[in-house]
C-alpha cells in the first residue's frame, strides 16, 4: 500500500503493528532531459564525444553519471533526481519477510498467526449440487445465494447470466435470464437502456435476495441496475443506471457502479451494496429511493469496497466492508430514513484485492453472522457482537474443501448454504452443536 503524506495519520493508525512503515521512500519518474530539444542540443549530442559517450552509457548501462558530468546537470543522482517525490510505504510483515532481506527482518520471520486457527474445523458438506445437475449450461461462477421461505434456494449463476431456483434436494424448479448488455459509453434514456437489455436479461448478476412476499431481487451487476422478479421468475421491473449519485440531482439516486450484494428486510425494504460508489442504498419494494449510508473512508460508517449486505430479524444491517477488512453493523431511526453505525469488528481475511475476492455475508436465526473468505477457502462465523465462533474449509475439491468461497445463506432450518465459485457447485452444511 502506498499513501501520500496527507493520509499518513489515518492510515498509520488503521494499520497498527502488522505492517512495516518505510518513511520517505523515493519514487523517480523517467528522466526528462529530452524535453525542449533544439538544433544546438541535437548537434552537441552528435558532435560532442563526452555527451555522446554519456548517452551510450544511459542506453546500454542505465548509468547517467557521464551524461550528467558532460551536460553539467546536478539532478541525476539518486538523492537529487528530478522529477521525483517522497512517500511512505507500508508492507505487511509476513509478506516482507518472504520477499525482502534488507533490514526488514530475518528472512525466516514467522508468518503472522491466524487468530482463528484454534477454532478451525473440517465440516463436510452433507449436500453437494454439482454443475452436472443443471445441463446444458451447468454452473459458471455462482455467486450470491439466498434462502426462500419454503426451504428452497436461489442462486446467482453469474457468468451464465441467470438465476436458478432450486429445491432443497437440488432439483431445479425454475431458471431465468439470458445475456444482454447496456452500452453506457453513450448517453441513454431509460427506454433506450431497456431496448438494449429488456427486463429479464442480465449481465453477470452477483446478488440475489428474497423479499417477505416471495419476490426475488437481483443485482444485475454490469448493467448497473436492480431487477425485481416474481418467485417463479417473471420480471416485474428494473431500476438504476450507471453513474455516481449526486446530491444536486435527485434523479441520480439510483445510479450504481457495479452493485454486488443485495438484501431485503421484513418490511420489504431493499438494501443494495453499491460497491463502486462505496455506499448502501435503500429502496422500497417498488424501487423508490428511501435513503443511503456510507461513503469512502476508514471511519465508522464509511466503506472501501462494500460487497455483502445482510439484515437480521431485528432490522440490524450488516456489511462486509471488504478492503477495510471489517464487518460493520447499522441501525435505523424510527422511520427508517437514517442509518447509524452500531458496531464494527476486524476480520483476519480479505487480504487480496482481486476481482474474485468479493465476500458475501449472511445472518442466521440466532443472529450469528457468517462471512465468506473467498481466497481463504473458508466460511467464518461470528456472534452478532463480533465474537469469533468458528471457521471451516480448506482448499480443494473434497466434501470438506472449497475452491472459492462466494455466496453464503442460512435457511429457515439453520442449514448453511455456500456457493463454490471455482468448483462450480453448491454446498450445504449442518453445523455441529
Amino acid at each position: 500500500m502506498i499513501v501520500d503524506q496527507k493520509n499518513f495519520e489515518s492510515i498509520n493508525a488503521a494499520l497498527g503493528d502488522e505492517f512495516y512503515q518505510f518513511d520517505y521512500i523515493r519514487m523517480w519518474w523517467p528522466n526528462q532531459d529530452y524535453f525542449n530539444l533544439d538544433r544546438t542540443r541535437v548537434v552537441d549530442a552528435i558532435t560532442d564525444p563526452l555527451i555522446r559517450e554519456g548517452i551510450f552509457d544511459i542506453w546500454f548501462n542505465r548509468d547517467y553519471t557521464a551524461y550528467a558530468q558532460a551536460t553539467g546537470s546536478t539532478s541525476m543522482t539518486l538523492t537529487s533526481w528530478q522529477p521525483a517525490d517522497q512517500m511512505r510505504l507500508y508492507v505487511r510483515k509476513d509478506v516482507a519477510s518472504k520477499i525482502w532481506n534488507y533490514g526488514v527482518g530475518p528472512s525466516e520471520a514467522p508468518v503472522a498467526a491466524d487468530p482463528y486457527e484454534a477454532a478451525t474445523l473440517m465440516i463436510p458438506a452433507d449436500q453437494i449440487f454439482s454443475a452436472d445437475r443443471y445441463p446444458p449450461l451447468g454452473l459458471n461462477a455462482p455467486r450470491s445465494i439466498a434462502a426462500g421461505p419454503d426451504g428452497d434456494i436461489y442462486v446467482a449463476d453469474s457468468r451464465n447470466h441467470r438465476i436458478l431456483h432450486i429445491a432443497g434436494d437440488g432439483s431445479l424448479l425454475q431458471e431465468w435470464g439470458t445475456f444482454a448488455m447496456i452500452d453506457y459509453n453513450q448517453p441513454l434514456t431509460a427506454e433506450e437502456a431497456l431496448e438494449q437489455a429488456p427486463l429479464g436479461t442480465l449481465n453477470e448478476p452477483w446478488g440475489v435476495a428474497v423479499g417477505p412476499d416471495g419476490s426475488v431481487y437481483v443485482s444485475d451487476t454490469w448493467n448497473h441496475r436492480i431487477q425485481k422478479f416474481t418467485a417463479d421468475g417473471k420480471p416485474v421491473k428494473a431500476w438504476g443506471q450507471y453513474g455516481q449519485p449526486a446530491a444536486e440531482d435527485p434523479t441520480s439516486q439510483s445510479s450504481f457502479w457495479g452493485p454486488r450484494g443485495i438484501a431485503v428486510d421484513s418490511q420489504g425494504r431493499v438494501f443494495v451494496a453499491d460497491t463502486g460508489n462505496k455506499r448502501i442504498a435503500v429502496f422500497d419494494e417498488d424501487g423508490n429511493y428511501i435513503t443511503e449510508f456510507g461513503g469512502a473512508g476508514l471511519d465508522p460508517g464509511q466503506f472501501d469496497e462494500p460487497v455483502g449486505v445482510a439484515v437480521s430479524s431485528d432490522g440490524t444491517v450488516y456489511v462486509a466492508d471488504t478492503w477495510n477488512q471489517r464487518i460493520q453493523s447499522f441501525i435505523a431511526n424510527d422511520d427508517g430514513s437514517l442509518y447509524f453505525p452500531l458496531n464494527q469488528w476486524e476480520v483476519s481475511a480479505w487480504f487480496g484485492q482481486s476481482l474474485e475476492n468479493k465476500p458475501f455475508i449472511a445472518v442466521g436465526g440466532d443472529k450469528h453472522v457468517f462471512i465468506t473468505d473467498p481466497e481463504g477457502y473458508r466460511v467464518i462465523e461470528f456472534t452478532e457482537n463480533g465474537e469469533f465462533v468458528r471457521t471451516w474449509g480448506d482448499y480443494g475439491v473434497g466434501v470438506d474443501e472449497i475452491g472459492l468461497a462466494a455466496g453464503v445463506a442460512v435457511d429457515k432450518d439453520g442449514f448453511v448454504w455456500l456457493t463454490d465459485a471455482a468448483n462450480n457447485r453448491i454446498l450445504r452444511y449442518t453445523l455441529p452443536q
